[in-house]
């Protein structure tokens, strides 16, 4: 009887143990997400450009002629962010921002790599670029996220309420 109660109590230990890491596991899940958003709605921001200047690809460009023998004109595709981009480029400052003492040795080495690990660039590049084992900088990527998305946790921010709950 005593080791059926037993059974039991640890049964319920595991489940709670296995929500925890669930859900830690999806707030890791959507910072990377956020981050990722982030980086895709920065690359499709306009650039600041002087207009009164014109570029020599534009002179190229404009200087056909509609009767010029398989002259056709192509429609550019330019892609824009989206609102859910633009938001999740304001949270992806606020969680960068986040990142301090207490979740890393380097607060700084620690936004560059979720960034650039953000824009999909390879731990063997990364590696390189800092001077660490590929390895050793995916075990620091992994701790760096795990730390945040615990202060995240931990924290409760209102405006993250909505996105992690």
């Amino acid at each position: 009887m005593q080791r059926i109660f037993f059974i039991l109590g640890f049964s319920k230990v595991l489940n709670q143990l296995n929500k925890i890491i669930k859900d830690k596991i999806k707030i890791e899940d959507k910072i990377v997400r956020i981050l990722v958003d982030a980086y895709l709605c920065e690359r499709y921001l306009s650039k600041p450009h002087n207009r009164r200047c014109p570029s020599m690809y534009s002179l190229i460009t404009t200087c056909y002629d509609v009767t010029d023998f398989g002259y056709h004109e192509k429609a550019l595709l330019k892609l824009r962010a989206t609102p859910q981009q633009l938001t999740n480029y304001s949270y992806a400052i606020d969680l960068l921002l986040m990142i301090k003492e207490d979740v890393s040795d380097d607060p700084v080495f620690a936004r560059k790599l979720l960034w650039l690990r953000a824009s999909r660039i390879p731990f063997t590049k990364l590696a390189k670029l800092y001077g660490f084992h590929r390895t050793t900088l995916k075990r620091k990527y992994e701790i760096i996220l795990e730390r945040l998305a615990e202060k995240v946790r931990v924290n409760s921010i209102d405006k993250f309420d909505k996105i992690f709950i």
